[in-house]
């Protein structure tokens, strides 16, 4: 059996992009990498079939399954993903799920790790998922920009050299990324916002900034849910929405966040400067 562990990520602000070939394509932006990210293991079948279990629950994961079907067609696979956060609440556990099961099976097949990243990045833009969040992973630093789409080499991310000490908290149901792009106003409104934003951004990367930068997406974008808009307004000036989730974050600590939001589920993290980290 062979493991992996991925870092997960966190995306502030945004911009979809799309360009020639796929692996140039996603979004620029700006996140944060946390240290909360997704464990996998992986052992090959003696038949072709493909078994995925998330979090101990037998699971079609199509992002997942897409990456490796990639990666070894006609291999079978058994693969086990643990998230150490909650699924499709702007956790970034989807990308950082199916970067590890990849690293796995690129592992067990003798291919290049960085097979990995590209089958995953491919896999999340046609199913559907996170634009950036494997760019944003495979950035060594805690805070990734986003400045031109797509993964490394095609893409440029850079580390701002900021890192952070964090609280999640989730407070609502799960949001499906596709949804929410698939509406041409959203869509157009989170161009606007997220171009402004990285603009903005990549001229003064402070801590501030990028709270302020974040909050002035989620709301110009139109993407806040009413809770998570009262509890931004809660910790102002030190929290964020994250993207795409009925979920924030904040530097401010997980009593003080208890305190205020009573009824979310509430997570402790730290970002994260490292990449994938394989165990076997």
């Amino acid at each position: 059996m062979t493991e992996a562990f991925c870092p997960g990520h966190i995306t502030l602000f945004f911009s979809p992009r799309k360009a020639d070939g796929i692996l140039r394509s996603g979004s620029v932006g700006a996140g944060i990498k946390t240290a909360s990210g997704a464990d996998a293991a992986a052992e090959e079948r003696r038949d072709s079939a493909l078994h995925i279990t998330i979090n101990g629950v037998d699971s079609n994961a199509p992002v997942t399954a897409a990456a490796v079907t990639s990666l070894a067609p006609g291999r079978g696979f058994d693969i086990s993903i643990e998230c150490g956060l909650p699924i499709s609440q702007g956790f970034g556990m989807s990308a950082a799920g199916t970067i590890a099961a990849g690293t796995c099976v690129c592992s067990i097949t003798g291919r290049d790790p960085y097979d990995a990243y590209a089958a995953a990045h491919i896999a999340e833009i046609e199913n559907g998922g996170g634009l950036g969040d494997v760019a944003s992973i495979m950035c060594p630093g805690h805070q990734p920009t986003r400045e031109s789409p797509g993964i490394p080499p095609h893409g440029r991310v850079t580390d701002s050299g900021l890192e952070f000490s964090l609280t999640l908290a989730v407070l609502g149901p799960p949001v499906l990324t596709s949804e929410v792009l698939s509406d041409p106003a959203t869509d157009m409104r989170i161009r606007g916002s997220g171009d402004r934003c990285l603009r903005n951004y990549v001229d003064n990367r402070t801590e501030s900034n990028l709270f302020a930068l974040a909050r002035e997406f989620s709301s110009s974008a139109g993407l806040e849910h009413p809770a998570v808009t009262e509890a931004l307004n809660l910790l102002p000036e030190r929290s964020a929405m994250c993207m795409l989730g009925h979920s924030i974050l904040t530097t401010a600590s997980a009593d003080e966040v208890r305190d205020l939001l009573p009824d979310a589920e509430i997570f402790e993290s730290a970002s994260f400067g490292g990449s994938v980290i394989r165990k076997g």
